[in-house]
């Protein structure tokens, strides 16, 4: 699996970094950190732009050998990591290119907790990220720790369940982990049919034995797949979106409700289709 990871060397970053390298110690895991040197500053400030990048570039060549320096000597095994440096004025831009030409199969980010969390997490590199990246995202809040993944908690209005449960499945196989399907039954608004029925037809045709539906009354979503993912120590929370307006009611929420969901809980983000 290959993963991309954009960084500027901060120790936000860094949180990404460690979640994936540890990863790596149970999933075969390629690397691939990419610095974007932003270049949208003012013109005063492009003066001499020509030495001024070449002293930013070598710095960031430094700054970077030093991490691959500081990952290398924290961990034991055998790491697969590359890099690459470039400049431009659009983070999200340059992550989807790089991605798309290393055949990357997860973009990964690091997010700040609750106090800045609007800001950082649904700031203009994160939000253009998730937003525009054709590639699953994974959003690392920053006191999450890799302990493995057991609990997927997919939250599907069941609209284009088989599709999306296409993209996930094979996440899972790799991870051996329980996909649990929620759905949040909101004024009655349930799975017209039987549950466990459609339970026993998606194990079934996706040959796959740990999908476990759950259908939850409550009027709101927000709550639902806050007081699921605590009910069932989610490892993983994964959604389908076109836009971060959803998410960050969901991440807003849970900071008013004091759960752990927006500091310890990782975000696996899809494109939905439109």
């Amino acid at each position: 699996m290959r993963i991309l990871i954009p960084t500027d060397f901060s120790e936000l970053s860094k949180v990404a970094i460690k979640y994936a390298v540890d990863m790596s110690k149970d999933l075969e895991i390629e690397l691939k950190l990419l610095h974007v040197i932003d270049t949208s500053a003012p013109s005063r400030a492009r003066v001499g732009s020509n030495k001024l990048q070449e002293a930013i570039k070598a710095s960031s060549e430094r700054a970077m050998k030093e991490l691959l320096a500081s990952i290398e000597k924290d961990n034991t095994h055998q790491i697969d990591i590359s890099y690459e440096i470039t400049s431009g004025t659009s983070i999200g831009k340059y992550v989807e290119t790089t991605a798309l030409k290393n055949d990357i199969d997860i973009v990964c980010i690091g997010t700040k907790g609750a106090s800045g969390l609007k800001k950082i997490l649904f700031g203009s590199n994160a939000a253009s990220i998730i937003e525009n990246s054709s590639i699953p995202v994974l959003t690392i809040p920053e006191f999450a720790r890799y302990k493995g993944i057991k609990n997927m908690v997919y939250s599907s209005d069941f609209y284009n369940l088989e599709k999306e449960l296409d993209l996930i499945i094979p996440f899972a196989k790799l991870m051996d982990a329980w996909i649990q399907i929620l759905h949040i039954d909101k004024a009655d608004e349930g799975f017209e049919g039987d549950l466990q029925q459609k339970e026993k037809s998606l194990i079934k045709d996706f040959s796959y034995q740990k999908i476990k539906m759950t259908e939850l009354k409550i009027n709101s979503v927000v709550l639902g797949i806050n007081k699921f993912v605590a009910d069932v120590d989610a490892d993983m929370v994964i959604m389908f979106t076109h836009h971060t307006n959803f998410l960050e009611k969901v991440f807003q929420k849970s900071v008013t409700q004091n759960t752990a969901f927006q500091t310890r809980i990782p975000l696996f983000t899809f494109q939905k289709e439109v």
